[in-house]
């Protein structure tokens, strides 16, 4: 470590009033970044990574800014009226010129095209070394790009031509989102996989809680065998409300837990659905709960997701064609756990989306309430089902 710092320019973004049009900037989401993985495991296909260097930048600067220059512009300057004409960190709208000027990029130059379900997924037809037929996608999340096709080197090359990557971010894709992405193999299948794994995101969320208590003489349980207390009830907790700095740190938390769900920690996807219904007055026995989590996690830091593109044993038996997908949806809370139960979406073997909240209506009879879960977990099968479509992923067959 020779201590070297990076410092950038910002803006005063707070300072300025720019039309609401312009400062919104979508990214990809998390389940087309799981279906693109497992297409590249279906199709045999490489997987790259890279990040853009200073990426906002790149984009001119979409509103009439100006400064007053002091003496960081040197002292020639001083007094000086400059005009901001790049997207500087900073500003509300640089985040959407960036965004803007990528997908010009991408379209224009490259010939690309945004998927109509997910507009920063980005795909193009192409054509195998053996003459199969396949999409190449493009995954956008603000700066970080990756890249799913025979080829991907080629493309990011390309990219380069355009924006500059950064060198040592060029690869095999290593850490994409805050989760690990490795190539995984699996006993007699020659085809490579790749596994999704929250493990040193919830390490270092294990060690930061760990710190905060520590401050304050107190530690985690050295047993966790479930991931709430056995029989809490958090609806039923009577203990006292929390203070303002502890009722922030407790919402906090719920957000380190949320993403936690969203990078594979599906055995705790209801838990944390249920205790972040209370982040607007937490109590003190819900703050003991979530560190109850956390000492859960600590003892189960070890979770992987693998993208296996093997077909479930209850679809029919289908060809090789790349196109046929089967997926289905089921529950992934045992019957005997207290609601809110989850729903869980896989695409042959993999996982690709999970879901869990509290029911919108009160029903009357246990018959109502399951009936508004399966009608839940019916849109959000029909969802991925178009979202497959829209990708260029035909399908051929009922989900089950």
């Amino acid at each position: 470590m020779d201590f070297t710092r990076k410092a950038r320019i910002c803006a005063r973004g707070d300072q300025t009033d720019p039309p609401s049009a312009i400062t919104y900037a979508s990214v990809v989401s998390r389940e087309s970044v799981r279906i693109g993985l497992l297409m590249a495991a279906l199709n045999d296909l490489d997987v790259m990574s890279a990040d853009v260097a200073g990426a906002y930048l790149n984009a001119d600067c979409p509103e009439k800014v100006h400064i007053i220059c002091g003496p960081e512009f040197g002292t020639e300057y001083i007094g000086r009226v400059a005009i901001i004409k790049k997207a500087l960190y900073g500003l509300r709208s640089s985040g959407f010129a960036w965004r803007s000027l990528c997908a010009k990029t991408l379209c224009e130059n490259m010939g690309f095209k945004p998927c109509r379900a997910d507009n920063d997924t980005w795909m193009r037809p192409a054509v195998k070394r053996n003459g199969e037929k396949y999409y190449e996608y493009i995954f956008v999340y603000t700066d970080d790009i990756m890249v799913v096709s025979e080829n991907p080197r080629a493309i990011l090359d390309r990219l380069n031509l355009y924006f500059l990557l950064k060198p040592d971010s060029i690869g095999k894709p290593n850490i994409y989102l805050g989760a690990q992405i490795q190539p995984f193999e699996i006993k007699g299948d020659p085809k490579k996989k790749w596994a999704i794994s929250s493990e040193q995101y919830v390490k270092e969320a294990v060690r930061l809680v760990k710190d905060w208590l520590e401050k304050r003489g107190l530690m985690l349980k050295t047993r966790a065998p479930s991931v709430l207390p056995s029989g809490y009830v958090p609806e039923l907790d009577g203990s006292s409300e929390l203070d303002d700095e502890r009722a922030t740190y407790y919402q906090s938390l719920i957000g380190v837990l949320r993403w936690a769900v969203e990078l594979g920690r599906i055995d705790i996807c209801g838990e944390v659905s249920m205790m972040a219904s209370y982040t607007a007055m937490p109590r003190e026995g819900h703050l003991a709960a979530v560190f109850h989590m956390f000492a859960y996690l600590s003892q189960h830091n070890r979770s992987r997701i693998v993208m296996d593109d093997q077909y479930v044993p209850i679809a029919p038996e289908p060809s090789q064609d790349f196109k046929e997908f089967y997926p289905y949806a089921e529950d992934t809370v045992p019957e005997d756990m207290p609601e809110p139960r989850g729903k869980e979406v896989q695409i042959t073997m993999s996982p690709i989306l999970w879901y869990s909240k509290k029911q919108n209506s009160i029903e009357t009879s246990t018959f109502g309430s399951e009936f508004m879960a399966l009608k839940t977990g019916m849109e959000l099968l029909e969802g991925l089902r178009y979202k497959l479509r829209m990708m260029g992923i035909g399908l051929e067959g009922h989900a089950h």
